[in-house]
């Protein structure tokens, strides 16, 4: 199981949900997963095939660079987050 963790402007999706916890075992998989919970999901984190540069993704705490294909290890937690405007 795989706990992703939903940024605040996502979460009227998922039903006011913080969090999820899921089978996955990729990155495509697990999106694809909350998607069948949250419809309009994953649209909104992947675009044209590749997850949205304007979010960062943090694997265990650590936000590394992610492909929609990439491993995720079971007991990971996946936290997006979402750029923060201003100026």
């Amino acid at each position: 199981m795989v706990r992703v963790y939903i940024p605040a402007t996502l979460r009227s999706l998922c039903g006011g949900s913080q969090s999820l916890e899921l089978q996955a075992g990729t990155v495509e998989e697990l999106l694809r997963a909350v998607e069948a919970r949250c419809p309009g999901f994953y649209d909104r984190v992947v675009e044209d095939g590749r997850l949205r540069p304007e979010l960062a993704f943090a694997i265990n705490g650590e936000v590394v660079p992610l492909a929609l294909h990439e491993p995720l290890p079971a007991g990971a937690e996946l936290t997006i987050v979402p750029a923060l405007g201003g100026g």
